[in-house]
């Protein structure tokens, strides 16, 4: 007992430090291992996460209140809950994070993965509010947010606006009827913790809402499975027949470089995958940067229906003539123009093709 007593005081000494290492290694954990599992089964694995999230921070909140001598349990509980709920909490944003760089769209993840890099240093300067349940309840209400808007649709087989603002609603009902519980089992434990609660929770709300409708939270969960522009496609026995550049290098960032001939006809492919039941239109943007303007005009947008089921993604193609030299990018959006991903490349007119691969997808 004394050795387990030694344990705990150490812990609590060094409780931000471990904070940070234990939301690090749920992070790494599940990022390593959640490419491996079907979204159907994530959804579950999610719930469960979401579920043990909040009843460990429920018993944390339960054993707030300072006693005199508190025995073993309760420092226990006091102590180790927190990491686990910052454990199960960084297991499901690591998930998270999967969906949102799938499609390898750094301009569309960047903010989710900058929150990361803050969640991670709020370990060590929240501490004192963290004692006060504020920093693990903030963080339960996103990830509570984050899962319903990975989740409803998955129930619903489809997007939108109606459906994102179906998930506010939800994770919105959900966190007060927390909040509403532990201010019922211990109203005076909350009393320096309420307000900050809620006034963090709402400004986490306003930014999902807000980055919502300028299109920075991607479309989960549709993911790019694969994209390319090719110099011919056809149609052969259910399979699409292409021909194209050789790959640049993985570890070249340049856009691909198109070489096209007068008059040509060149074609985006994308696969897109849906999970069964999923239905909803995917559009392609093209787009020209104009170098008087500096600014991406559009040359023409095409969309098409995709439904959910294939592993490889729904494929679908769209096809541009006479392209100008310069750059260009096919922007892969939802009918409402959530960014699913994109296909940066430059277009360099030649008097002659340059020698062509095949492939079958």
């Amino acid at each position: 007992m004394k050795t387990v007593r030694k344990v705990l005081a150490w812990a609590q000494r060094n409780e931000r430090h471990l904070g940070g290492i234990v939301f690090f290694f749920g992070f790494l954990t599940d990022l390593l291992t959640f490419t491996l599992l079907d979204i159907s089964i994530l959804n579950f694995v999610f719930g469960g996460y979401l579920v043990a999230t909040y009843i460990a921070v429920f018993l944390v909140h339960l054993v707030s209140k300072e006693v005199a001598r508190p025995s073993v349990f309760r420092r226990s509980v006091r102590v180790l809950l927190p990491l686990v709920a910052q454990y199960l909490i960084a297991n499901m944003l690591s998930g998270f994070l999967i969906f949102y760089t799938k499609s390898s769209v750094l301009f569309v993840s960047w903010p989710f993965i900058i929150l990361l890099g803050l969640v991670f240093l709020g370990n060590e300067w929240f501490r004192t509010y963290k004692d006060r349940l504020i920093f693990l309840a903030t963080l339960l209400f996103f990830t509570t947010y984050a899962y319903t808007i990975f989740a409803l649709p998955l129930f619903v087989h489809t997007l939108g606006p109606l459906v994102f603002l179906g998930s506010t609603a939800i994770s919105v009902g959900i966190f007060a009827a927390f909040l509403f519980l532990l201010w019922r089992t211990g109203p005076k434990r909350l009393q320096g913790s309420l307000l900050p609660t809620i006034g963090t929770s709402l400004a986490v709300l306003i930014v999902m809402v807000s980055s919502y409708f300028t299109g920075l939270i991607p479309p989960i969960p549709l993911t790019l499975k694969e994209s390319g522009i090719y110099h011919t496609l056809t149609r052969s026995e259910g399979s699409y027949v292409l021909h194209g550049e050789k790959n640049k290098e993985w570890w070249d960032p340049r856009p691909q470089t198109l070489h096209v001939i007068e008059g040509e006809t060149v074609y985006a492919y994308t696969a897109v995958f849906a999970p069964i039941q999923f239905g909803t239109s995917v559009v392609h943007r093209w787009e020209y940067y104009d170098q008087s303007t500096k600014k991406w005009t559009s040359r023409g947008i095409i969309s098409f229906p995709i439904a959910g089921g294939r592993a490889g993604g729904y494929r679908g193609y769209s096809e541009q003539t006479n392209l100008t030299s310069g750059s260009w990018r096919v922007r892969v959006e939802t009918s409402n123009g959530q960014t699913i991903g994109q296909i940066p490349f430059s277009v360099e007119r030649v008097p002659a093709l340059p020698p062509l691969r095949k492939e079958v997808k």
